[in-house]
């Protein structure tokens, strides 16, 4: 993401306009929502995060949080794996971190409606989306050097766990079109 994508500068945002939701939060969701519908516009996104508040939101942060989508959307749409999730840089304490990462898998399971008793997955969708669901019961009590490994090592499966997501259910959708 770039700088002015950065999740100090989302989570501003979403503090300023009276979110419940953390920025790796709201940044889970969209991408939940991506991977359900690519055509998700941008709008319906800020509606689910900050309901009849939308409306409030200042002209610029509108602006950034549109780009967030967008950026989202290409990320997850691109064959070079760019996509990144939006989490707390390394200035963050590891428990911070790792609390964010719960919450914007606990996002991204909202976004995309999944439920541990919901119907079939394609592929390993299903695998991915219950250990996500793990995920977003992580304890981010935290410690010593072997965490930070651990922290980073989660963080990626859930980067390319995502992308196998969309990528399935965009196969899914297209096989359905064709049918």
């Amino acid at each position: 993401m770039n700088k002015d994508l950065s999740y100090q500068r989302v989570q501003d945002i979403v503090l300023n306009n009276d979110s419940a939701a953390s920025a790796a939060e709201v940044h889970g969701v969209l991408s939940g929502l991506l991977c359900l519908n690519s055509r998700t516009e941008c709008n319906q996104w800020l509606e689910v995060v900050f309901g009849e508040n939308t409306a409030d939101l200042d002209p610029a942060e509108h602006a950034l949080l549109s780009a967030l989508c967008e950026t989202t959307r290409r990320q997850l749409d691109d064959f070079d794996f760019s996509f990144e999730l939006l989490l707390p840089d390394d200035t963050f304490s590891l428990e911070e971190r790792a609390n964010a990462l719960s919450e914007w898998c606990q996002g991204f399971l909202y976004g995309l409606g999944y439920r541990s008793d919901s119907a079939e997955w394609p592929g390993e969708s299903s695998e991915v989306l219950h250990d996500l669901l793990e995920i977003s019961r992580l304890n981010p009590d935290s410690g010593g050097e072997s965490d930070e490994v651990a922290y980073a090592e989660i963080t990626e499966y859930v980067r390319v766990g995502v992308q196998l997501i969309w990528t399935e259910l965009q196969q899914q959708q297209h096989s359905a079109r064709l049918h």
